[in-house]
């Protein structure tokens, strides 16, 4: 082992490794001589292109990364591209390695842009700083901002990294499309000129061009960049606000956002006036703001949000978070649609538990024999099985167009309700994206309503043939007692059999209620699609043409039309995915799937044992008997 001061000696041939040493730095400089001539005139990638420079400070457990991307400089990916690092970094401190200590950068410090042409251009933020002191976001209410998880930044480092970060430039294609086409002939014309007779970067001017052309970042990152204050309990808490981007999540143009929208409206699209700098943001007290009563009708009629839209739109609630609104109309219409859910829903699933409890016990029903030798008797007979088939072709035609029309609504509405949720984003994926499931849901609403007025119709010509045939036996028939009697009208009787079947099913009566062609729980189904389509109609129609209808109603009807389709689509979901699916597919007498949608007829089971009574009807028309004790009345 060598002593330390053979260590320390200089060695016979240390001038000849020096020299060789020398040698390979020059070539490793010539290597990176493409940024010291242009994109890093300081040579600084050097040493901070390699991503694993990096340091870990145990004093205080936090990384420090120093790796600078390359290609943010060589292919012009931002703005910054084109100043040097020494222009932001004190020169002093970073122009020896190891570093001295890096003082925190100051983002107004004047800048020295680089030209191809040689000219020296100056540059500063110095204005935007200026402009940022006239707003809301005053360097002092930056300062005193204390967050719940601490500071977000460390001591001297500028205020501005509270909402900007590395600034990259937007895909320019999404403003200008030809230059997706030209790939990378995009620049040769220009560069013809502009190479050396009049020296300028055409890439990064177009591509800044371009980026200012369309919104900085997308609806949800700059939703996003908002919400490290605005939905901070602390800070909301300190200076008495509301969490404005959790109320935008919930909104139509947050859940949008959720969704992959990028063209949505966004915080800055309410917040700061079209054209306006982003900096200058105002209070809404301040007239001159752009959500201000005096201002904010035109900020939602710019061309870019709701163009022709009435003044009266601007009452819309873009923040409506029902929660946060009670004692207003909005809030007690919700309460309303709740009750009127617990209301129509709940004695039905109490029904619907209630005939399933028997077969989770594993009690077996003892059905009537001669009911079902008499259902067998009239099945038999050549008019008897036309009798009692249950649905005719143009009524099943009609059940499967209102089947699927509804499974597209709830496929393509649903998912904006959830905008959250992973599936969400799998469902609208599978539909080729947003725009598309949006186009599906208002045409598939139309065709529902459509549907519903040729519905009605086949109602009014059925009545017309009942009416045709009755004169013809010489019987008269007023137009109430023609309504009356179609069979899915819910009159007295089915009143009386609903509450005979609930004391049935809690063991208070041992007879089970008989019904005809259609039971209380189907009439009530019935009602419920014409009910139900006529608001979601109506609703989503005043909605999807919010701009037309805000010259009719105010924008406060369009918070009720909100309201009320939303509500009303949760009624409808889980009637349909929950009873109705259990009576026509999970019902024992139907499992697994009625086939009096597919074929009209009704199992024997389920004729006798739920629809006796029209088994009874058609028996006596017929003129085939009943054994005795069976009552035909």
């Amino acid at each position: 082992m060598r002593t330390m001061s053979e260590r320390t000696n200089p060695h016979p041939h240390f001038g000849l490794r020096s020299l060789f040493c020398i040698l390979i730095g020059i070539v490793l400089i010539g290597s990176a001589a493409p940024f010291a001539r242009g994109d890093d005139p300081d040579n600084c990638l050097f040493c901070h292109q390699y991503r694993g420079l990096s340091f870990f400070n145990h004093t205080n457990n936090t990384s420090h990364v120093f790796f600078v991307q390359p290609e943010y400089g060589q292919q012009r990916l931002g703005p910054h591209a084109v100043i040097a690092c020494t222009d932001c970094h004190e020169r002093s401190e970073v122009s020896v390695v190891p570093h001295q200590p890096v003082s925190k950068v100051d983002c107004a410090k004047t800048c020295h842009l680089g030209n191809l042409g040689g000219l020296e251009q100056i540059f500063s933020h110095r204005k935007i700083a200026e402009m940022l002191q006239k707003g809301v976001h005053t360097l002092e209410v930056l300062s005193k901002t204390t967050f719940s998880k601490g500071h977000l930044l460390s001591e001297g480092q500028s205020k501005c990294l509270y909402c900007h970060d590395e600034p990259v430039f937007r895909d320019p294609t999404g403003s200008i499309p030809l230059l997706k086409e030209l790939g990378s002939r995009t620049f040769d014309r220009c560069d013809v000129c502009h190479e050396q007779q009049i020296p300028g970067d055409t890439a990064y001017y177009v591509r800044h061009i371009a980026a200012r052309l369309q919104p900085a970042r997308p609806s949800l990152e700059m939703a996003q960049v908002c919400a490290v204050c605005h939905s901070d309990p602390a800070v909301c808490g300190a200076f008495k606000m509301k969490d404005a981007v959790g109320s935008y999540v919930l909104s139509f143009h947050g859940k949008a956002a959720l969704l992959g929208d990028e063209k949505t409206a966004n915080c800055l699209s309410c917040h700061i006036a079209a054209g306006a700098n982003v900096h200058l943001m105002l209070k809404s007290e301040n007239p001159a703001s752009s959500v201000s009563p005096v201002r904010l009708a035109n900020t939602c009629r710019t061309m870019a949000c709701h163009p022709g839209a009435d003044v009266r739109l601007s009452a819309a609630g873009v923040h409506l978070d029902l929660p946060t609104i009670r004692g207003t109309l909005e809030f007690w219409l919700a309460v309303a649609f709740i009750g009127l859910t617990i209301a129509t829903f709940g004695p039905s699933m109490v029904i619907c538990i209630l005939e399933l409890f028997p077969l989770v016990l594993g009690e077996k029903s003892h059905p009537d024999d001669r009911m079902d030798r008499l259902t067998r008797a009239v099945m038999a007979h050549p008019e008897g099985r036309r009798r009692l088939t249950r649905f005719t072709v143009a009524q099943r035609v009609q059940h499967w167009v209102l089947a699927i029309l509804f499974g597209l609504l709830a496929l393509t509405g649903f998912p904006l309700k959830f905008a959250d949720r992973e599936w969400s984003h799998i469902v609208i994926d599978h539909f080729g994206g947003l725009n598309t499931a949006r186009r599906l849901h208002h045409w598939g609403g139309l065709l529902l309503l459509a549907g519903l007025g040729l519905h009605m119709l086949y109602i009014l010509f059925t009545m017309y043939q009942k009416r045709q045939r009755a004169r013809v036996a010489g019987k008269h028939t007023g137009l109430v007692q023609s309504i009356t009697s179609l069979p899915l009208w819910i009159g007295p009787r089915d009143v009386r059999d609903f509450v005979r079947l609930l004391a049935h099913l809690l063991r208070l009566r041992h007879e089970r209620p008989t019904f005809g062609r259609f039971s209380i729980k189907e009439k009530f189904e019935y009602i419920g699609v014409f009910w139900g389509t006529l608001l979601l109609g109506a609703t989503g129609a005043l909605l999807w043409g919010a701009e037309m209808s805000s010259h009719f109603v105010t924008g406060r009807v369009l918070n009720f039309a909100l309201i009320a389709h939303t509500f009303e689509a949760f009624l409808a979901i889980i009637h349909v995915g929950i009873l109705h699916i259990v009576n026509v597919m999970l019902a024992p007498n139907v499992f697994p799937l009625s086939p009096a949608t597919l074929t009209g007829e009704t199992p024997l089971a389920e004729l006798s044992e739920g629809h006796s009574d029209q088994v009874l009807d058609v028996a006596r028309e017929l003129g085939i008997v009943a054994e005795e004790g069976m009552s035909q009345e």
